[in-house]
């Protein structure tokens, strides 16, 4: 079932996606000229050579010029100063057309959205949210207990109520989210990097996560909390958890469990082998190879599942610049993540609304 579940959203999003493809390929074709042409410009020229220029400006302890050493320096500079702007304009270019793609694509699944990294500058409620679409979905959304909504970002107070960071977060940078409610379960997905900076006199900056935060918020409670890592995830276990041990080997080989013996009244290992039965255990793994990270941590605690996927590479991204916009190949991961997620839900029944 689970494979049968995945290769459905696939060929839902691929029929919808070709719909889009041949609507918009024109403009998008458009916008990745102009875009590439950008690179060729009198202003992007400048700002090669300006960069170049700083190659040749002789060391502040530098007595003999060595010319030919600042000429290599100078065209590593304009080499590093080309690749800047490519990566610049190919994530313009790309966001472009996400603005355009994902909140089409996302119709066929009901009440999902799409928020861009340059709208999540500014906070949005839910009534602006539901302002923003006119649509049957958007009546339905605003039908719902607005308290019960997930919306499309995840404080940094769930990070911390996870327990699966000990630092309190003081910097945190956010791209692209998805949020909304798809069978009865409120879902956000945000890109984001986050972390602590020291007390010293440079205010020293220490990562505790970059990659993608899903928060699943569940029609059921759990009276216990459960952390799964993945092997040697770095994780420091609070105080009071105790290992679980499952039955399935192949999912004992890549991750742990842990559960809070102090909760659920001493059931905590019962809770968390009955929450954590074959068919999580399958999507939980099918999930991360989706995505195709190494390092997972997930904590259920409440009604909240959290799902963390550690990565330094930019996820749902499109085609690049100078891709062929056509090649429905290259969009094949776009497909996996987003089909990985909501057979997610689906298989693990998370709209269930039986207490644990």
């Amino acid at each position: 079932m689970p494979a049968d579940c995945m290769d459905k959203y696939k060929n839902d999003f691929a029929i919808k996606f070709a719909k889009i493809m041949q609507q918009q390929l024109d403009i998008w074709k458009d916008v990745q000229n102009s875009n590439r042409l950008s690179l060729l410009s009198l202003q992007s020229f400048g700002f090669y050579f300006f960069i170049a220029a700083l190659g040749m400006v002789p060391g502040k302890n530098e007595h003999n010029y060595n010319l030919k050493f600042h000429l290599i320096l100078a065209a590593v500079c304009f080499i590093a100063a080309v690749i800047s702007n490519i990566h610049s304009t190919n994530k313009t270019y790309q966001d472009t057309i996400k603005a355009t793609l994902f909140p089409e694509l996302l119709k066929i699944f009901g009440n999902l959205q799409y928020r861009s990294s340059s709208s999540l500058t500014s906070k949005l409620n839910a009534s602006s949210i539901i302002l923003d679409d006119e649509t049957d979905n958007a009546a339905a959304l605003a039908k719902t207990n607005i308290d019960n909504l997930v919306l499309y970002d995840i404080k940094n107070s769930i990070f911390q109520d996870s327990q699966l960071y000990d630092k309190i977060i003081t910097s945190r940078t956010d791209d692209d989210a998805f949020y909304g409610i798809y069978n009865d379960v409120g879902i956000t997905i945000v890109e984001t990097d986050f972390g602590w900076n020291a007390k010293d006199k440079y205010r020293t900056y220490h990562s505790m996560f970059k990659g993608a935060a899903m928060r699943f918020k569940m029609n059921k409670q759990i009276k216990s909390r459960v952390l799964i890592l993945t092997k040697f995830s770095m994780t420091k276990i609070p105080k009071g958890y105790e290992k679980v041990e499952l039955e399935s080997v192949k999912f004992n080989k890549k991750y742990n469990v842990w559960v809070d013996s102090s909760s659920a009244e001493g059931q905590g290992q019962i809770e968390a082998r009955y929450l954590l039965n074959t068919a999580f255990l399958e999507r939980l793994m099918k999930l991360q190879t989706s995505f195709r990270v190494s390092r997972m941590c997930c904590s259920v605690f409440g009604d909240s599942m959290l799902i963390m996927l550690h990565t330094r590479k930019d996820l749902f991204e499109m085609n690049h610049l100078f891709g062929r916009i056509d090649d429905v190949h290259q969009y094949k991961h776009l497909f996996d993540e987003f089909a990985s997620v909501l057979s997610f839900i689906d298989v693990l029944n998370l709209s269930s609304k039986t207490k644990l």
